[in-house]
C-alpha cells in the first residue's frame, strides 16, 4: 500500500513538473509568431547541445535559415519565450531608432543575492536612468586618444609574448596551443592596462592573477547549472541566496583595486590605465556636481562611488579575459588554413616594418593597416565573440518592416534577441559565408554589406581591436603559421556546446621567418 501511495505521489509530482515545464509554450501561438515546436523543459534547445555534444552555433544558424523568411520569429530558451529578429530594419529600430525603449538587457543573473552591490552596478547590468547616467559618465573616458595612451602598456606585453615564442622555438619552429598562449597574453594586458600591476604569465605561469582569471572564465558544470537555474527559477535561486560568482574572487579584486587607488592618491602616481581613467571620470563627475550645486541646480545627480568603479573594473576583466583570446585564436586559425591570405598580410606587415625603419610600431600606424583590418573583420564575422545580443522591451512597442507593416507587437518586458552569428552566416548577407574572404571588408566591397547584418563586437571594441591587431602584427612578422596534425580541418564541426572552442583545441605550428 505504501509503495502504491509513493508511486502515486511521484506521478503527481512528475505531472506538476511537466505542466510547469510546458506552461509558457503557448506564448507564440497566441500571438501568431512563427516558431518551432518546443520540447518540455528544453524548449528549442536540443538536448545534444545542452550536454555539449553538438554545437549551439550550428543549431542557431540552421534555425535562423529555416525561419528567417518571417523577419522575426520565436524561440523558447528553456521555458523563456524570446523574439529573434532576422530583418535589418527591425534590428535598426531596436538598436538605433528606438534604442531608449530597448536599452536594458534581460533581468536575472547579475542581480543574484550577493551581486546586488557589485555585478549589478556594472554598465552591462544597470538599467533605465541609472544606465544612462553611468554611460554618460564613462563615454568621455574611453575616447580614441585615451585608448591610444594605453598602447605602450600593451606593447610591453607583446614583447614578452614574442620573447616567449623565441625561447620556445630557438630560431626554428614550435607547436603551440594558441588559446592558452593568447589567454596568458590577454591576462597580462588586463593586469597592466586595467589594474596597473606587472604580471608575466609566460615566465610565471601560475601567478595569482592568471589563476584567478582561469577560475572566473572556466565554464564548469556547476557554473553552467547555476546559470541555467537562474534562468529557469530566478526567484528561488535568490531566496536560496546562491551566488553566481565566488565572492572570494570578488574580494581579491576589491583589495587589488582599492589598494592601487590608495597608493596612487598617496604617492600622486599617474599611469595611463583603466583605474586612472575611471578615477578621472569619478573626479570629473564630482566636479560637475559641485558646479551644479553652486549654480542652484536641483537635478537628480548621477552616482559613481568606489563600488561603481570596482564594478566597471570587474566587468572589464570578465569581458576581456576570454573575448580577445578567442578572437586571436580564430584569427590565427584562419590564417594558417588560408596561406594565401597569410602571405598577403605578411606583405603588408613587412611594408609597414620597412616604412617604420628603426621606429617602434605606434597606435596610428597599426590601426591604419587596411588589410590587417580586413583580416580581423572577417575573422569576427565568422566567429563573433557575442553569438547573440539581447534587449528587453521597456514599454509596449510595434516593430514595423520597411513597408510600414507591423511585424511584432511587443509588450513590456518582452525579450528581443539579435542572432549575430546567424546573420553573419546567412548567405543573403554574406555570399559563401563559410569561406574566409577578407576582401569583403576592403574599400571596393565593404559598401555591399547590408547595414546591421555585421555586429561583431560589444563592450570595449577599441581596446580589444588594438590588442588583437598588435599581437597579430608581431606573430605574422616573425612566424609562418601552419596547421598541425591536431588542428581541426572543419572548425564548425569541431565546436561543441555553447563555447567557441574546438574539441581538439587550437594547435598551431609556428615556423620562424628568421630575418624579423
Amino acid at each position: 500500500m505504501v509503495f502504491v501511495e509513493l508511486l502515486i505521489f511521484v506521478a503527481f509530482i512528475g505531472l506538476l513538473l511537466y505542466k510547469w515545464s510546458v506552461y509558457t509554450f503557448g506564448y507564440f501561438s497566441k500571438r501568431g509568431v512563427a516558431h518551432e515546436k518546443p520540447t518540455p523543459v528544453l524548449g528549442n534547445i536540443p538536448w545534444s547541445v545542452l550536454m555539449g555534444k553538438d554545437s549551439y552555433i550550428k543549431h542557431n544558424i540552421a534555425q535562423h535559415l529555416r525561419l528567417k523568411r518571417h523577419k522575426a520569429y520565436g524561440v523558447y530558451n528553456l521555458r523563456d519565450p524570446l523574439y529573434y529578429l532576422a530583418d535589418p530594419e527591425l534590428i535598426r529600430q531596436v538598436g538605433i531608432k528606438s534604442f531608449d525603449n530597448f536599452a536594458n538587457h534581460r533581468k536575472g543573473i547579475s542581480d543574484g543575492p550577493n551581486e546586488t552591490t557589485l555585478l549589478s552596478r556594472s554598465l552591462l547590468s544597470l538599467r533605465d536612468r541609472r544606465w544612462k547616467q553611468m554611460r554618460g559618465t564613462l563615454t568621455p573616458t574611453f575616447t580614441s586618444l585615451k585608448i591610444r595612451q594605453m598602447f605602450e602598456l600593451i606593447q610591453c606585453c607583446n614583447v614578452e609574448a614574442v620573447d616567449f615564442l623565441r625561447r620556445q622555438s630557438d630560431g626554428g619552429s614550435v607547436e603551440l596551443e594558441l588559446k592558452d598562449f593568447f589567454t596568458r597574453y590577454t591576462n597580462d594586458v588586463i593586469a597592466t592596462a586595467a589594474f596597473g600591476i606587472q604580471v608575466n604569465s609566460f615566465r610565471d605561469p601560475n601567478n595569482e592573477f592568471f589563476s584567478l582569471g582561469q577560475r572566473i572564465s572556466e565554464f564548469s558544470f556547476w557554473g553552467g547549472l547555476k546559470v541555467m537555474l537562474y534562468i529557469l527559477v530566478p526567484k528561488l535561486m535568490k531566496v536560496l541566496r546562491v551566488p553566481v560568482m565566488d565572492m572570494n574572487n570578488v574580494d581579491y579584486f576589491r583589495k587589488l583595486v582599492f589598494d592601487a587607488i590608495e597608493c596612487r592618491k598617496k604617492q600622486n602616481i599617474v599611469r595611463p590605465d583603466m583605474i586612472h581613467l575611471l578615477l578621472e571620470a569619478q573626479r570629473q563627475l564630482r566636479a560637475d556636481q559641485e558646479g551644479s550645486r553652486e549654480g542652484g541646480s536641483q537635478e537628480d545627480s548621477a552616482r559613481f562611488d568606489d563600488e561603481d568603479l570596482l564594478a566597471q573594473c570587474l566587468l572589464f576583466f570578465t569581458a576581456g579575459f576570454e573575448t580577445v583570446a578567442t578572437c586571436l585564436s580564430f584569427t590565427c586559425y584562419e590564417l594558417m588554413m588560408n596561406p594565401a591570405v597569410q602571405d598577403e598580410l605578411y606583405e603588408e606587415v613587412l611594408a609597414v616594418r620597412e616604412a617604420l625603419a628603426e621606429r617602434p610600431l605606434d597606435y596610428d600606424t597599426l590601426m591604419g593597416m587596411k588589410y590587417l583590418d580586413c583580416v580581423v573583420s572577417e575573422s569576427l564575422r565568422k566567429w563573433p565573440p557575442a553569438i547573440v545580443l539581447d534587449r528587453m522591451c521597456a514599454s509596449d512597442f510595434q516593430l514595423k518592416d520597411e513597408e510600414g507593416e507591423v511585424v511584432l507587437s511587443l509588450r513590456q518586458d518582452d525579450l528581443v534577441h539579435i542572432p549575430v552569428v546567424a546573420l553573419h552566416h546567412d548567405p543573403d548577407n554574406f555570399p559563401d559565408p563559410e569561406a574566409f574572404r577578407p576582401e569583403r571588408f576592403d574599400e571596393e566591397h565593404k559598401h555591399e554589406i547590408r547595414p546591421l547584418t555585421y555586429l561583431p563586437f560589444g563592450v570595449g571594441q577599441r581596446m580589444a581591436l588594438m590588442e588583437v591587431k598588435a599581437l597579430i602584427f608581431q606573430l605574422v612578422l616573425r612566424h609562418r603559421l601552419k596547421p598541425t596534425d591536431r588542428t581541426p580541418r572543419d572548425m564548425m564541426d569541431s565546436i561543441a556546446g555553447f563555447r567557441l572552442m574546438p574539441r581538439e583545441l587550437f594547435w598551431c605550428k609556428l615556423e620562424s621567418r628568421g630575418s624579423a
